[in-house]
């Protein structure tokens, strides 16, 4: 047996990581290539060849399947090497490559071997946009979504990474359904439900937008999520008539937002809706400074995980309790 190790400590924690740069193929089509994150795809590569890296690169040659316990060689095969683990209680190399009984320092090493020396199991999951081949499923999904925005479910790429959280966010992709706390009525998200309350449509409770926030103030004294020193002024109305027809657009223009629309109606629909009335909330990250009108709106914009300072699915757990409760609200 040969040990070539030029690092005197072996790395046993698995790093996050991107493989080398996609193999070059006439078959790639340029739009898909080019909506490839580069920038996070550079990020985490390594040279393709192992040899290239021999400051960090740390092998175990050897001829037979080895104990990664003991260290004893099996001549006669795997069997007997599991028939040894068995007994013994001993365990395989951690980090062995899947073809050869070569076996590594760590997760990153022996991919850059098989992929070297292309000993990958052949029914290992592959990447679909640059060919790389994973161990699990759940890891070639993470990939195609971090570093090609690439949706494999939907065969769709996407230009941001907002635009995929969002996607991954959406009905679709997460079918679990919001019991509203009052009614039992299901909804979609949490931005559904609060939505539902808001309008004053849920039947179990005579909450509205503004009684609403008003039990919310009540339990946000230190002003996690609504204004401290805001006063409450109750919705302005604002009606629109005949004279809001602007002849030179075709349409009736709103003179707060110059927003057009075909009829008076939509007009009036659109005055009515909280677009035009204070600002309510805030989000709860002080390193965010976006407003809104509406709860719902808040809820949105923590669902969308733009600013990230709550996960998806912490939303919809917690969203019941923050307006059906009287604990006090604690972000």
């Amino acid at each position: 047996m040969s040990h070539l190790c030029s690092s005197s400590v072996l790395r046993s924690q698995l790093r996050p990581f991107t493989r080398h740069a996609p193999k070059s193929d006439a078959s790639h089509s340029s739009d898909s290539r080019s909506l490839i994150n580069k920038e996070s795809s550079d990020q985490y590569s390594r040279p393709l060849n192992p040899h290239s890296h021999s400051a960090n690169y740390c092998k175990m040659t050897v001829a037979h399947p080895t104990c990664g316990t003991c260290l004893r060689e099996f001549p006669a095969g795997y069997q007997a090497r599991a028939r040894h683990c068995e007994v013994k209680g001993h365990s395989i190399p951690e980090f062995e490559c899947d073809t050869c009984s070569d076996y590594f320092g760590d997760e990153w090493d022996r991919r850059d071997h098989m992929d070297f020396e292309d000993h990958w199991n052949p029914n290992s999951p592959q990447c679909t946009v640059c060919y790389d081949k994973f161990p699990t499923d759940e890891e070639l999904e993470e990939h195609e979504i971090q570093i090609h925005l690439y949706c494999a479910d939907c065969m769709r790429f996407f230009r941001t990474r907002n635009g995929i959280r969002q996607h991954l966010n959406s009905r679709r992709h997460r079918p679990t359904m919001v019991v509203c706390p009052f009614c039992s009525q299901t909804c979609g998200t949490a931005t559904g439900l609060v939505h539902h309350v808001e309008r004053g449509c849920c039947q179990g409770t005579a909450l509205d937008r503004e009684r609403l926030h008003r039990s919310i103030k009540e339990r946000d004294p230190y002003g996690n999520i609504t204004f401290k020193s805001l006063e409450w002024y109750q919705d302005i109305t604002y009606e629109a008539t005949d004279r809001s027809w602007n002849p030179w657009c075709n349409a009736y223009e709103c003179y707060l937002c110059h927003n057009l629309y075909k009829n008076l109606f939509d007009l009036n629909q659109h005055l009515a809706s909280p677009k035009h009335q204070q600002a309510l909330y805030h989000c709860p990250n002080r390193s965010c400074s976006k407003e809104f009108t509406t709860l719902a709106g808040l809820i949105n914009h923590l669902e969308s995980e733009s600013c990230g300072y709550m996960r998806f699915q912490a939303v919809q757990t917690g969203v019941g309790r923050l307006i059906s409760t009287d604990r006090r609200i604690e972000f």
